[in-house]
């Protein structure tokens, strides 16, 4: 077997993207996590509003990312195949599409924000939900840049400038945190949304590093090449809705099954919310690993695809699926040994704590089904299939996870634990399908 299609060489190539996308992932989700740890302090009801109102936001900004989502794919694909102009004048085609779809969205949060008790939303949830929402809205089409150019720095093979930039964006959140939420350095306290304008803040601070940063690798010709490479094609704009739609629809559905389960939860009471909450900041804090690793596995196959190269292809994505898998075998040796650590650093609250700390051990059980799912979708991103992960997970999760969830939840009594054991359930018929799919199709590359 020669060098360039060794099991180590990919596996060294892809972790060396992997890594610094890995920390940008991680370092996006970090903020949710210090909101959660922060406006944790004040209490349960905020913690459960905030939590409501996050999920709210993520399922609509999730959904509309994943529709520019396969940009590092097609970004990947016009690099590998060294036409650079062609990327350029497609990020600027992503740029347009994300801000379009970005006003939509804000449209919709808002409007969202208006029938919260119509959504089943507690009196006592209401207040910080609502605040929350109303405030971190505006950072809606900060996100969609942060994600598109992360995906095109990707594609250029230097994501370690991204990273730093989005962890220096968690010390502005972090602080920003301690001075809205908790009432330090001298500021009034303001609770829900004072973890909103936090995020907001650092948001900012990183879309501006992110054009910074932009403006020195192109020696300060970014305009200049850019403007000189923008020419707008309908068929451009057709093609990124044509593989993006299914991948937006495959990230609500996974996405939306989530929040789905958090609007259910809330008839439980505050505590259940509270408690789900957390769980999902735990699950959607790990998902980050794989996910960075999905998203380097998209571009390394979508290079070898623009080379003219399918073995590579089909290498690439296999050792995708193997880090994936691996990085959550960590993952969840740590939640099936040290349950009550975990659970114990997000809330002292002992109801909401013993309501939670047996989830995160069934939560423990499917993490390496979680790694191999997602490196499978960008595995299958890189060679243009994304019809595939949006199949899987509508079947997956609506006609067998939600379903059993929800009746071992309110039929059997189960609580919040009922309702993991069947979200678990649909992500691992997910992982299994995608793999099967996955072997199907890199097969015929071959």
């Amino acid at each position: 077997m020669s060098m360039k299609y060794s099991r180590f060489h990919q596996l060294t190539q892809l972790s060396r993207l992997a890594v610094p996308v890995v920390m940008s992932r991680v370092g996006l989700y970090l903020m949710e996590i210090v909101d959660t740890l922060i406006i944790g302090q004040v209490g349960a009801t905020a913690l459960a509003g905030v939590g409501t109102g996050g999920a709210l936001f993520w399922f609509v900004t999730v959904t509309v990312s994943a529709a520019v989502l396969p940009l590092d794919s097609m970004l990947s694909r016009k690099l590998g195949a060294g036409h650079v102009k062609d990327a350029h004048n497609l990020l600027l085609h992503g740029l347009v599409t994300g801000m379009a779809l970005s006003v939509a969205g804000m449209s919709m949060l808002w409007i969202v924000s208006l029938f919260l008790p119509e959504m089943g939303i507690g009196s006592e949830m209401l207040v910080p939900a609502r605040d929350f929402l109303q405030t971190i809205l505006f950072s809606f089409p900060l996100v969609i840049t942060i994600n598109i150019m992360s995906s095109f720095w990707q594609a250029r093979k230097r994501p370690l400038a991204m990273a730093v930039t989005i962890l220096g964006g968690n010390v502005v959140n972090y602080f920003a945190n301690m001075a809205l939420v908790l009432g330090h350095y001298g500021f009034q306290p303001m609770a829900a949304k004072g973890a909103a304008l936090a995020t907001l803040m650092a948001r900012t601070c990183m879309v501006l590093a992110i054009l910074a940063y932009s403006s020195r690798a192109y020696r300060g010709l970014l305009v200049r090449t850019f403007r000189d490479a923008w020419s707008p094609h309908r068929e451009t704009f057709a093609h990124i809705f044509k593989l993006g739609i299914p991948a937006a629809a495959q990230a609500a559905a996974e996405v939306g099954a989530f929040s789905l389960s958090t609007i259910v939860i809330t008839r439980l009471g505050a505590q259940a919310t509270a408690a789900h909450q957390v769980l999902l900041r735990i699950a959607s804090f790990t998902f980050m690993f794989p996910l960075g690793i999905s998203q380097a596995t998209s571009v390394m196959v979508g290079h070898r695809i623009g080379e003219g190269d399918p073995h590579g292809a089909r290498r690439a994505g296999w050792s995708g699926i193997y880090l994936g898998a691996g990085i959550m075998t960590i993952s969840s040796l740590a939640m099936l040994l040290f349950p009550e650590f975990i659970y114990g650093s997000f809330t002292s609250d002992p109801d909401v704590f013993k309501l939670g700390v047996s989830c995160l051990m069934y939560m423990g059980i499917f993490q390496v089904f979680d790694g191999i799912q997602v490196a499978a979708t960008g595995a299958l991103r890189g060679i243009g299939n994304t019809a595939a992960s949006m199949h899987a997970n509508l079947l997956g999760y609506y006609l067998l996870g939600l379903p059993i969830g929800l009746w071992l939840c309110f039929g059997r009594g189960m609580n919040i634990l009922g309702l993991w054991i069947g979200l678990a359930t649909g992500l691992i018929a997910v992982a299994v399908w995608l793999l099967y799919v996955w072997v199907r199709l890199s097969r015929q590359k071959k």
